[in-house]
């Protein structure tokens, strides 16, 4: 008699060579956080496949929307485990088929036991002629209703149906940590998606101006952060309040720099934070050309106060791409609900395109400004999920 198991291919680890195995131990801790909440016994990695054994097979909608969401994860498949014989494989790949409605279908077989007598392809061939003798459906190799899937590792055959894709990558906390400096907008929740498949750990930033704007904007972001924490659980937000010192430039700098200024500002912190955390690098979602401070003299501007590498993982793309991936992240609505940003609420109506490094240095020399820093740091509220 066979049992239920969850297999699981990973994505980028099957590359790695001398320290694979710890890539494979982090990804498994992994996939021992996320499914917490639902039963199962234990998980083990073998054959460069990751098995999660003594499951309820009967909650797999539970598991796979929380597999999907697991990085360095390619495809998981609810598994039925027997001997690897071919009156068994037969008897489960039928089972699979029960009160399923399909008009075509494959069998598609990896067999990493060479030892079993049967080639894939062969077993492809068996299988599938007997399902199409009950069924009476036609095989389709490239465009089937129904994906039947068999896998041969260590004399047990494993049977299938319809493997459920994840976002590959790397798996989190194979990296190192990054400052993610995120608005409650569209772009910078998805630039934080991309780089979570890096394995980087993220510990986000966000600034607001309260109470010259309203706080939805933290409201939104910290909704923000609640989704993004699928994909890394435990996430950590730290809200900085920085209306002081925008008064301070607001007051005393011309109003084209205004942006480039409270982006600086918003930069310096972020690097502050880093430091304190040893985070490696920030994170920002900025994209060439899509507004003023997003021109290339601007971002070099911007920049140049940073004692970090700023990672911009989205500065191609254009904005339906940045879209279409907010929708599928679930980030897209919370970021177009009404807010007001701390940096577009003053946006000026004639903003400095092309601004100089030292004369954005020379005049925020002449700022008093770093007290303010300590201020703002005192204030900050932390967010955890």
């Amino acid at each position: 008699m066979g049992q239920y198991c969850i297999l699981i291919h990973y994505h980028e680890l099957g590359l790695k060579k001398n320290n694979k195995t710890w890539f494979e131990k982090v990804f498994q801790k992994n996939i021992q956080k996320h499914l917490k909440l639902l039963p199962f016994k234990n998980i083990n990695t073998y054959a460069s496949r990751v098995f999660v054994f003594g499951i309820d097979f009967k909650k797999w909608d539970e598991y796979k929307n929380i597999l999907k969401n697991i990085m360095g994860l390619k495809n998981a498949t609810l598994m039925y485990k027997i001997d690897a014989d071919l009156s068994n494989i037969e008897e489960a790949a039928i089972m699979m088929i029960k009160n399923k409605e399909f008009n075509s279908f494959r069998i598609t077989t990896k067999r990493q036991d060479k030892g079993f007598e049967y080639t894939s392809k062969e077993l492809n061939r068996l299988i599938g002629a007997s399902i199409q003798k009950i069924c009476k459906k036609i095989v389709s190799l490239n465009d089937p209703d129904f994906n039947i899937i068999i896998e041969i590792v260590r004399g047990q055959a494993f049977v299938g149906a319809n493997k459920i894709e994840g976002y590959g990558g790397l798996p989190n906390n194979t990296g190192e940590t990054a400052i993610s400096l995120l608005s409650s907008g569209i772009d910078s929740p998805v630039a934080s998606f991309q780089v979570l498949k890096r394995g980087v750990n993220l510990v986000y930033a966000h600034f607001h101006s309260a109470p010259a704007t309203n706080k939805q904007s933290i409201n939104n972001c910290k909704k923000i952060i609640n989704t993004l924490s699928k994909f890394q659980p435990n996430t950590i937000l730290y809200i900085y309040p920085i209306l002081e010192i925008q008064k301070l430039i607001m007051d005393q700098v011309a109003d084209k720099l205004w942006v480039i200024m409270f982006r600086r500002v918003m930069i310096k912190l972020s690097c502050m934070l880093a430091e304190e955390l040893n985070a490696k690098a920030l994170i920002t979602g900025d994209n060439i050309g899509q507004v003023s401070s997003q021109t290339l003299s601007n971002i070099h501007a911007i920049s140049s106060i940073s004692s970090f590498p700023i990672i911009r993982p989205l500065a191609g793309h254009n904005k339906e791409e940045i879209i279409n991936l907010a929708k599928i992240i679930d980030t897209y609505e919370d970021s177009i609900a009404p807010h007001q940003d701390c940096c577009s609420f003053f946006t000026p109506i004639h903003p400095e395109l092309k601004a100089h490094i030292r004369k954005i240095e020379a005049i925020e020399s002449k700022l008093e400004i770093n007290n303010l820093y300590k201020n703002i740091i005192e204030q900050r509220e932390v967010y955890k999920t």
